[in-house]
């Protein structure tokens, strides 16, 4: 889920030490990438894969069992939890009932850390209806960190990963943004394999330990036991939220050229 163009070389080494330990699943020895998440995680020859939890417990991850919860070496991750970080443009206001009336970007609808985690934060605010005048839909928390540093949105919220490497990647963009506050932790984006490997959880589990270096902030330093269960405070956090809307409309934002 943190594969982004410029750390992919960090996320295959992270596969070359997690395959050999697979050798029972035949594992693929070169990564897939592109094509539909959702058919990705609900394939049925997925060795291992990666979701958000909002995906996994709407069944968007189909009959997908998950392996792990990684910790990330980054600010606002802790054993197996990670917060997302809401962002402004700076001088732009210190809190939140500044951006009243303002645009939001949220990378999808479906995103635990983009969309819910911001509902949930806001949600004594929203009792009264839509905080923000517009949303729109940028498709990634990268895009949405990018509207905002250039001003075509005021806030965003971006997991604690995605934030680091923003950081990082993107440090001119970066430095136009301002933490405002993070918002409550929760499980962190699991792992997953096709139930067909379910026999093979702990051969899976092993691996991923094995592999867990911390060599970037998109690769996990610890590895802890998932099971569905875990994620019922994604759950749960989703049916509170029911049909609690972040803004009075929603706007798809074009893809760059």
């Amino acid at each position: 889920m943190y594969d982004w163009p410029e750390v992919q070389g960090q996320t295959d080494a992270f596969w070359a030490r997690i395959s050999p330990h697979l050798r029972e699943l035949n594992p693929p020895s070169d990564l897939t990438r592109g094509g539909s998440l959702s058919a990705v995680w609900q394939h049925q020859d997925l060795v291992l894969g990666q979701t958000c939890g909002l995906p996994l417990v709407r069944g968007e991850a189909g009959t997908a069992v998950p392996v792990a919860r990684p910790t990330y070496p980054v600010e606002g991750c802790g054993p197996g939890t990670y917060s997302s970080v809401i962002l402004a443009r700076k001088r732009s206001g210190g809190v939140l009932d500044d951006f009243r009336g303002q645009r939001v970007a949220i990378n999808g609808p479906d995103s635990q850390s983009g969309c819910n985690a911001l509902r949930d934060y806001l949600r004594t605010l929203l009792s009264d209806g839509p905080f923000f005048s517009s949303a729109i839909i940028t498709g990634s928390h990268r895009a949405s960190a990018t509207a905002v540093a250039e001003g075509r949105a005021d806030l965003c919220a971006l997991d604690a990963v995605a934030w680091q490497l923003y950081q990082d990647i993107e440090p001119v963009n970066a430095a136009k943004l301002m933490p405002i506050d993070w918002t409550r932790p929760m499980p962190s984006l699991p792992f997953i394999t096709s139930a067909e490997n379910a026999d093979h959880l702990h051969t899976l589990r092993r691996a991923l330990a094995e592999a867990a270096t911390g060599a970037g902030p998109a690769i996990p330093n610890a590895i802890l036991q998932a099971r569905l269960s875990d994620y019922d405070p994604v759950r749960d956090m989703d049916l509170q939220l029911g049909d609690v809307t972040l803004a009075q409309q929603s706007l798809n934002e074009p893809p760059p050229d």
